[in-house]
């Protein structure tokens, strides 16, 4: 199968499964925020935030290593190699794991009193802790468990499967949900929910990868050596770095508004604001799961030509999609939560028009990490993300105090075209590519036109449902009308890669 070929069925599995995933996730989001009161929601994304950024030193970035070993190993027939390195890769994490849900428990009654709680929005601290426990004794060292499993499908390039088990997971977290909350669990329903769901995964999804994708896992012979711990270390290490970098970024705007503003904040932004724009960056989603082993594979192979040219038409599609969707995210975001949330809700509204944005430039950032990581240049991705994790930092601690989630999504949109503008170097310097600077401008230029017909629409329409769908549609047709006008898009170049 040719490289177009793997990348068009690759990504269209990933994007399929990701579409679908997408409204379940949101319900997820829906159903807690009408089942539980704004200061327990907020609560929850609080301890899982905090989990998910100490996270980083579990995996020790070798998560990541997996996806870039497999296929490099794959190349060379070295099939011991890569039993090896999952069953060192598997040992390091339970480890990692076990040490990691021991210190967090150690410090618990500091995290929770000092973090946590530090506005005293939650009277009853035993509920923290019970649901503080259950985080990070079961979601915390199982999820980590499964994202092995779940990168080394990615590794071996069965997007199928990975796609299919990505879905399964937040439709098991959305029924176990269901049935807590209808058994009266309350706020330790999300908990539960979280915590169960990968435990199920790593059962199912491990057969089937020993089964199907890596049969040959119990007739391999293991081949330790300390060459092999070497390079996978130095590989991981600079991950690590740099997704602790990416995940300071994502997550440090939750912690600075817990300290800083309370619960409440935290519910707005992290279980409204942040998972509606997310939706921007499933296109790059999809790509980036079978972009990084398959830059690996043809970096191997010397095809540096080819995945240059790849890579230009995957950026300017996916700023091409994306930068519309934005518009209408922005333009619409009170009648989204209006329509979906509770009026409590409706503070998120200001940053998540804001967050649209910068879905946009984190979209294209996504996809130039997979490429410096796919290409062996880890240490790339570490530089470029701590400049932007330094800045949002220091811009969170600025402007959250004062402007509460106003300041957090507006640093953050910031840190994520600081960093695509530091990428555009490197990317030129390894692969020879320069943006398309005056696509991109035409293209906001159409999007910015095509609203003002939904403007007028807008005052004449007032059922939401009704008014989100017409208008959706109008916009779209306009802007496609208009990039096709402006030659941004021409029919010849349809075909979505040209890869061999």
């Amino acid at each position: 199968m040719s490289y177009k070929e793997r990348m068009i069925k690759g990504v269209s599995w990933n994007f399929l499964f990701l579409i679908m995933a997408a409204p379940v996730a949101y319900l997820v989001r829906i159903i807690y925020a009408n089942s539980l009161t704004k200061v327990e929601v907020g609560l929850f994304y609080a301890i899982l935030d905090l989990i998910s950024i100490i996270a980083i030193f579990r995996s020790l970035g070798l998560n990541n290593a997996i996806i870039y070993f497999i296929p490099k190993f794959l190349v060379q027939n070295r099939k011991d190699q890569i039993k090896t390195t999952l069953i060192s890769v598997l040992s390091i994490q339970i480890l990692m794991s076990i040490l990691g849900a021991f210190l967090m428990c150690l410090f618990s009654p500091i995290i929770i009193n000092n973090y946590i709680n530090s506005q005293n929005q939650f009277g009853d601290i035993t509920i923290i802790f019970n649901i503080y426990s259950v985080m990070v004794l079961g979601y915390y060292i199982f999820d980590g468990i499964k994202l092995i499993i779940y990168n080394s499908l990615i590794g071996f390039q069965s997007q199928k499967i990975f796609s299919i088990f990505n879905f399964l997971n937040i439709l098991t977290i959305l029924i176990l949900s269901i049935v807590f909350i209808y058994l009266g669990f309350g706020i330790r329903s999300p908990a539960l929910a979280y915590t169960i769901a990968p435990v199920l995964m790593i059962i199912i999804c491990g057969i089937i990868f020993l089964k199907n994708v890596f049969p040959e896992f119990f007739t391999e012979k293991l081949s330790f050596s300390k060459m092999l711990l070497k390079d996978i270390f130095s590989y991981s290490i600079p991950i690590m770095f740099g997704s602790a970098g990416f995940l300071i970024m994502g997550y440090l705007d939750s912690i600075c508004l817990t300290y800083f503003t309370g619960l409440d904040t935290v519910a707005d932004y992290r279980n409204v604001a942040m998972p509606t724009v997310m939706i921007l960056s499933y296109f790059a989603s999809a790509i980036c799961k079978v972009l990084l082993p398959m830059s690996t594979e043809m970096w191997e192979k010397g095809e540096k030509k080819n995945l240059s040219e790849g890579l230009k038409k995957i950026l300017s599609y996916s700023f091409i999609i994306s930068i519309p969707l934005a518009v209408i995210l922005a333009y619409f975001s009170n009648v989204i939560i209006n329509l979906f949330f509770t009026e409590n809700y409706l503070t998120a509204a200001f940053p998540m028009s804001i967050l649209s944005f910068g879905m946009v430039f984190l979209s294209l950032n996504n996809i130039i990490f997979s490429i410096f990581n796919g290409i062996g240049k880890p240490h790339l991705s570490t530089k470029i993300l701590y400049v932007g994790a330094l800045f949002n930092l220091v811009f969170n601690l600025l402007l959250i105090p004062k402007f509460g989630a106003y300041g957090a999504a507006a640093t953050t949109t910031m840190s994520y075209v600081l960093i695509q503008i530091l990428q555009a170097r490197y990317l030129n310097k390894f692969l020879g590519y320069k943006f398309p600077i005056k696509k991109f401008i035409l293209c906001i230029i159409s999007s910015l036109i095509s609203i003002i017909p939904v403007m007028v629409i807008k005052e004449l329409i007032f059922n939401k449902c009704i008014l989100l769908l017409l208008s959706s549609m109008i916009y779209i047709i306009i802007y496609v009308s208009l990039i096709y006008a402006l030659k941004i898009i021409k029919l010849g170049e349809m075909k979505m890669f040209s890869w061999r």
